[in-house]
Parts: C-alpha cells; sequence; structure tokens
C-alpha cells in the first residue's frame, strides 16, 4: 500500500521508521515549503495546502501529528480533499477480535488491545502500551511510548497519554487533558 505521511518531525519519523515494512511511504507533509528537506524523510515532500490524492499518488494517508490539536485540523483538511486514513496495527501488537477500532487508528509496536475495547477515529497508541478490558478511549488520542490504561477506563477526545503513563482501572480521564 501506498501511504502519504501528513507530518515531518517526531511521530512521522516514528511511522516511517517501524511501518515501512507494511507500506510504501510516497512522501511526506509539511505546513510551508520553508520546512522542506529540513527532515530526512524518504519520498517527496509536499505542503499541506498543495497536495491532493492526484499529486500525492495515493488517497491514503497517515496522521503523523503528535499534537492532538494539530491533528483534528488536519484530519478535517486532507478528507476534505478526498484522503482515505487506512487503520495502521504493527504485526507484533495483538488486538482483540472483539476491539471496535474507528478510521485512521495507528497501533505501534508490541502493544495489547484488550476486549471490548473501543478506539475513537484518528487515535495512535505508540509502542509497547496496555489498553484493558472495556476502555473507551476518545477520538484523536495521544497515548505515548510504553503507557498502561487499566480495564474499563474512559479516555476523553483529544486527550495526550504521557510516555509511561499508568492510568487505572475505572478511571476516567476528561477531553483535551493531559496525564
Amino acid at each position: 500500500m501506498k501511504i502519504l505521511i501528513a507530518g515531518a518531525s517526531g511521530l512521522a519519523k516514528e511511522l516511517v521508521c517501524w511501518g515501512s515494512s507494511m507500506f510504501e511511504v510516497v512522501g511526506y507533509t509539511t505546513p510551508s515549503k520553508s520546512q522542506r528537506n529540513e527532515f530526512n524523510l524518504p519520498g517527496n515532500c509536499f505542503t499541506d495546502d498543495e497536495v491532493t490524492p492526484d499529486i500525492a499518488g495515493t488517497d491514503c494517508i497517515l496522521l503523523g501529528i503528535g499534537s492532538t490539536l494539530i491533528r483534528k485540523k488536519l484530519y478535517e483538511i486532507y478528507k476534505n480533499k478526498g484522503f482515505r486514513f487506512p487503520k495502521l496495527i504493527h504485526p507484533t501488537s495483538i488486538v482483540s477480535t472483539s476491539a471496535i477500532l474507528s478510521e485512521g487508528i495507528i497501533i505501534g509496536p508490541n502493544s495489547v488491545v484488550s476486549p471490548n475495547v473501543k478506539i475513537g477515529r484518528m487515535s495512535h497508541i505508540n509502542f509497547q502500551c496496555g489498553v484493558g478490558h472495556d476502555t473507551i478511549i476518545g477520538d484523536f488520542v495521544q497515548i505515548n511510548p510504553g503507557s498502561q490504561i487499566g480495564g474499563s477506563c474512559i479516555i476523553g477526545d483529544e486527550t495526550l497519554i504521557g510516555s509511561g503513563s499508568t492510568i487505572l482501572q475505572g478511571i476516567k480521564v476528561g477531553s483535551q487533558a493531559t496525564v
């Protein structure tokens, strides 16, 4: 599958690093032409404004943006341009067959998603994370490396769970929170 990656810094680099065996990166995007060529990513560099599925050569895009608010904004922009947002689950991760995954989900290496979990659109679960049974994760959530979320938790939309965080069973985290 050919993929365009929106973004060019940390998260985008991680997606290229562990995802390149799963897809072909045709290029990446930056907010402005002044940022072109300062990132060491494969393929063509496009600005967010200029790129379309025809120009990119694919209608599949991954949002390699750590900021939940910027990811939400770019999602609307790219959706209106006709891009699709595939689910990306690294083959070393374990995802229960009863988990419900919305569009654009990214689950990094060595993560576990337990039974009856619901994950909202465009949420990222980075590497070595655990999500306990019956947990609900909202839209545009970022769960950073090594985080563990207990069973029956609720994580609100646009929330950032920092690296190495532990959310105990049954805890509710509101929208736009940072843990």
